[in-house]
């Protein structure tokens, strides 16, 4: 590396802070030392860019890091050498930290920015066996390559952006990756929000049709009552002149249970009519909330241009939260996978007509803790048992209160080899704890393993399960920050 008063710094000996998120394609690695020092990396499929500098292009991605697999595993490590690679990659040869026994050497990381096959990858290896711990847009090279006539499309290119200008090009193209992406969430977000209330609107406008119609009952019950005398023993319907119509020949039509009396069968009418008349009141006033809920939509679409990220978020945080409306957990279903994380916990699908005995899909509470690690808890103790054993990979951790009934909790992993953070156990098991029979206690014992150590008794009733390996924390119950959404009413369970 150059020397100079407007040089970069020198990475050679630090170690490495973190790593920060700007959007999919862009981060900057953070290093330890006396001056700051930034490595900025922005990848896209055919072209990326690198350069090093004493500080962050743009603010973080306040929607929090996509790249934590890579943080845990270069947190503290100590960058051994920097080397070129060819056609103008980068690669950095750290140690990996942690406590060394005495005459074994320190495990060694790769980090990589190359042009590999027709992609710009950027690649976090394992320095003794070569295995791929983490990945950007990777695509391996084929060991042999056969002769093939020139590509028609063009090759991709590794480009050393720290000089002055060549550095600030590349802090507008992060920034532009950026906006463009988040303007792109916000939309998302606010078109899910929009059909949701729109959806709600529907369904309240139903149920005022149906709480009307059952109102009208009260009118069936009153000619019943006044005619009871013409009703035939046993009939299931009834055909009796109406003194509510304008014409003396009108005629209405009311349906009888056969097994009760015309007397009983007008108080059925009665307290039908009752329960419409409140379900009118409720559903007006909730068809009155949601319009004024797609008002305020309407106008915080217009507010967030004006307002810098981290603010646009909290105004939606609140609007959500005011409006009763959980998002995390709508859209397509997600599959889950080992080593990735899901965007959301699996929903419901669209209502639709199943087959007699379909069983319906799985959605459970999702949380989110203060460091990104998904959290789902179960609601009954089927889906108590579907998470655990069905939706749940190997290596997640499993969650329990000790000696009482309460939900199965379970810590997603981004990655197979992600080590969560004390506070994060902790927050997982606060959670068990408070969707839990002994909430109401100020500590409360909690169980956790890793979820490959929990089995399900042979013939044993849903919700129950048997663990093995696990470990104990003492904690107080509590419920996370962030609101389970109108679908997250709280349920006791039994498991």
């Amino acid at each position: 590396m150059s020397t100079g008063p407007h040089a970069p710094p020198a990475l050679e000996g630090r170690r490495v802070r973190g790593v920060v998120a700007f959007s999919t394609r862009s981060l900057a690695i953070s290093f330890q030392g006396d001056s700051r020092a930034y490595l900025w990396i922005h990848a896209e499929r055919k072209d990326a860019w690198w350069a090093l500098a004493p500080r962050m292009p743009i603010p973080p991605d306040p929607r929090g890091s996509r790249f934590q697999p890579m943080e845990t595993a270069l947190r503290g490590a100590e960058v051994a050498e920097v080397r070129s690679a060819a056609e103008g990659g980068l690669e950095l040869r750290l140690l990996r930290a942690g406590e060394v026994r005495s005459g074994e050497a320190r495990e060694g990381l790769r980090l990589t920015l190359a042009a590999e096959s027709a992609r710009a990858n950027l690649a976090l290896r394992s320095d003794s066996t070569g295995q791929v711990l983490w990945a950007l847009h990777r695509e391996e090279a084929p060991r042999e390559a056969p002769h093939r006539p020139p590509p028609t499309h063009r090759l991709p290119a590794i480009h050393d952006a720290s000089a002055a200008e060549a550095r600030e090009a590349l802090r507008e193209r992060i920034a532009r990756a950026f906006q463009l992406e988040f303007d792109a969430e916000i939309s998302r977000i606010l078109a899910a929000a929009r059909r949701a209330l729109r959806r709600r609107i529907e369904g309240a406008e139903e149920d005022m049709r149906r709480a009307r119609e059952m109102r009208e009952g009260r009118r069936r019950a009153e000619i019943l009552l006044s005619s009871f005398s013409l009703v035939p023993r046993g009939a299931s319907r009834v055909e009796l002149p109406d003194p509510f119509a304008d014409s003396p020949q009108a005629t209405v039509e009311i349906l009888l249970d056969p097994a009760l009396s015309p007397e009983q069968n007008a108080n059925r009418l009665f307290q039908r009519a009752k329960k419409g008349e409140r379900g009118e009141i409720l559903a007006e006033r909730r068809l009155s909330d949601t319009r004024k809920s797609l008002a305020k939509l309407e106008a915080l679409r217009d507010r967030l241009t004006r307002l810098a990220p981290t603010e646009a978020l909290a105004e939606i945080r609140n609007f959500l939260a005011e409006a009763a409306l959980e998002l995390s957990a709508r859209g397509d279903m997600r599959e889950t996978h080992l080593g990735r994380q899901a965007v959301a916990a699996p929903r419901a699908g669209r209502p639709r007509h199943r087959p007699p005995g379909a069983r319906e899909s799985v959605r459970p509470r999702t949380y989110v803790t203060s460091d990104g690690w998904e959290v789902w808890v179960g609601r009954s103790n089927t889906e108590n048992d579907l998470i655990t054993h069905r939706m749940s990979n190997p290596h997640d951790y499993w969650f329990h209160v000790v000696g009482a009934p309460g939900s199965h909790v379970i810590l997603r992993r981004p990655a197979r080899n992600s080590t969560p953070k004390p506070s994060t156990l902790a927050e997982a098991a606060q959670i068990a704890a408070y969707f839990s029979k002994a909430r109401k206690q100020s500590r409360v014992p909690v169980i956790y393993t890793e979820r490959k150590f929990v089995s399900k008794p042979k013939r044993a009733k849903p919700g129950q399960a048997l663990c093995t390996r696990e470990r104990e924390l003492l904690v107080r119950p509590r419920k996370p920050d962030g609101a389970a959404g109108k679908h997250g009413i709280d349920r006791e369970v039994s498991s």
